[in-house]
């Protein structure tokens, strides 16, 4: 059985909740229903709260209850959920899961912030006469791609001044390498000798019985005098040639694990710039969306002088992209006429016309 994950509400029903518990002026009400009504829903709906439950969407309403509540109006594209989360909320316009807290409460996870000191208000439904915040981000934008550009070029030509350095072998296949060819030519210098190996013919025409023991004391001798051979030829090895062979190859390593960094490091980089010049590049035509959406932007605080920072450029271009997600995309036809629990908190009901 398949349980559900909200319940249909009212802003009323919500509204009257609060009043039980919570310092909270009428106007609440009011400017609830207002985002409500500019988001395109009819009205809201109340999570059911269990363990497993989560919510991903954009925070399109944030108000401060008491010092560990707020109000959330998440927007989760098939609808307008209202909640009670712990914690400081993220600007109005980021994109948050939320996840169960206390009993009936919930908590943010994996925010991705709305920067810039963008300050949304979906609840205000003044038109915006002042669009120059576009511009502004606009002229970032600009600048942040030939920042970007000029980045680009000089990481190019640091990476293209490195070159390319052919791996060296470790100090363990060297060793493997020397200790092998040591290995076999003690094995050629102490082979059968031709006495040996007309004994070794003796034996085995003897038959397996008689010539056994034989063979098996000739085989023994060659052995330990193959291992006595190796073993000094190895610790002659070791202590004469081995530290300088040791040394070149290490200083190698070292050069080459130095190289492949800062490769690796330019590399990183030079793909960082390569997604932030694809995100510039897109930037303006989000913008466009946003001009026409006539977004409720209502402050910015952007430091050009910061936009070399890639940490800032990111700030931005995330702004912007947060932005345009945060565009209805719902059809007018989807929400066509008030909730009958639009009554205001006080005065007539008015009626607004759709957008």
């Amino acid at each position: 059985m398949t349980h559900p994950r909200s319940r249909r509400s009212s802003v009323r029903a919500v509204f009257e909740g609060l009043v039980q518990e919570f310092a909270v002026s009428p106007t609440l009400h009011d400017e609830l229903w207002a985002a409500l009504w500019n988001r395109r829903y009819d009205d809201v709906d109340e999570p059911m709260w269990s363990v497993d439950s989560a919510y991903r969407g954009i925070v399109v309403f944030a108000r401060t209850l008491d010092a560990q509540t707020s109000l959330i109006g998440l927007d989760t594209l098939a609808s307008f959920v209202v909640l009670r989360a712990s914690g400081t909320p993220p600007p109005v316009g980021s994109r948050v899961r939320m996840l169960p807290d206390s009993a009936d409460r919930w908590r943010f996870s994996d925010v991705r912030a709305l920067g810039l000191g963008i300050e949304l208000r979906f609840e205000d439904t003044t038109p915006i006469a002042d669009a120059t915040w576009i511009e502004t981000l606009r002229d970032g934008v600009g600048r942040l791609a030939r920042l970007i550009e000029a980045r680009r070029g000089q990481v190019a030509a640091q990476r293209g001044q490195l070159g390319a350095l052919t791996e060296p072998p470790t100090v363990e296949a060297v060793w493997r390498e020397k200790t092998t060819a040591i290995g076999e030519s003690v094995a050629a210098a102490t082979d059968f000798t031709a006495e040996e190996q007309r004994a070794l013919a003796r034996a085995r025409a003897k038959g397996a019985r008689t010539g056994d023991e034989e063979e098996h004391r000739i085989v023994r001798a060659r052995r330990q005098r193959f291992a006595a051979r190796r073993d000094g030829e190895l610790a002659r090895f070791r202590e004469n040639e081995w530290p300088s062979i040791y040394a070149r190859v290490a200083a190698a390593r070292r050069k080459y694990e130095q190289y492949r960094e800062e490769v690796v490091k330019l590399e990183d980089a030079l793909n960082r710039l390569r997604e932030l010049e694809t995100r510039a590049a897109r930037a303006p035509e989000l913008l466009d969306d946003l001009k026409r959406a006539e977004f409720p932007v209502r402050a910015l605080a952007l430091d050009s002088t910061r936009l070399d920072d890639p940490v800032y450029a990111h700030e931005l271009l995330l702004s912007i992209e947060l932005l345009n997600a945060a565009i209805s995309q719902r059809a007018a036809s989807r929400a066509a006429h008030f909730s009958a629990y639009r009554a205001p908190t006080a005065g007539p009901s008015v009626i607004p016309p759709r957008p």
